[in-house]
């Protein structure tokens, strides 16, 4: 007999329904509350959700990480990214997808611009742009 044994079809089905459930009714700040997310890691899900090949991001974010343990923590690595300037996190948070990306790329762009560049295997890459990769390896 395993774990699962004694669970029922309606019972199952309820436990996995019910997340999606309230996400229909409930606004995401709300529903982060009732489910134990913090705003970080709302904003961590929407920031990874930019990467057209997560598969490939967790495996640059993974070398950073290695080289930079430190910065394997998800509330930091939002936090860096999100504090470029004053009202940046409040525009992540709000964006669209397509926004958000724009909003990305500009910073992408001024880490270049300003010389804020790492080197992760010979490839040279904005601190937004690992600090995001490493984001998708920690989730």
């Amino acid at each position: 007999m395993n774990a699962f044994s004694s669970l029922s079809r309606r019972s199952l089905l309820r436990w996995l329904l019910y997340p999606s459930a309230l996400s229909f009714f409930l606004p995401a700040r709300l529903l982060a509350e009732r489910l134990a997310f913090s705003s970080n890691d709302l904003l961590a899900l929407r920031l990874v959700r930019v990467f057209t090949s997560e598969k490939s991001a967790r495996r640059v974010g993974s070398e950073y990480l290695r080289r930079a343990p430190e910065e394997a923590d998800l509330p930091r690595l939002v936090d860096r990214i999100a504090s470029t300037h004053p009202q940046r996190r409040a525009q992540l948070e709000q964006a669209s997808v397509t926004e958000l990306r724009e909003l990305l790329n500009q910073a992408l762009r001024e880490d270049f611009a300003l010389g804020r560049t790492i080197d992760v295997s010979g490839w040279v890459l904005s601190q937004t742009e690992v600090r995001l990769c490493a984001l998708a390896a920690l989730l």
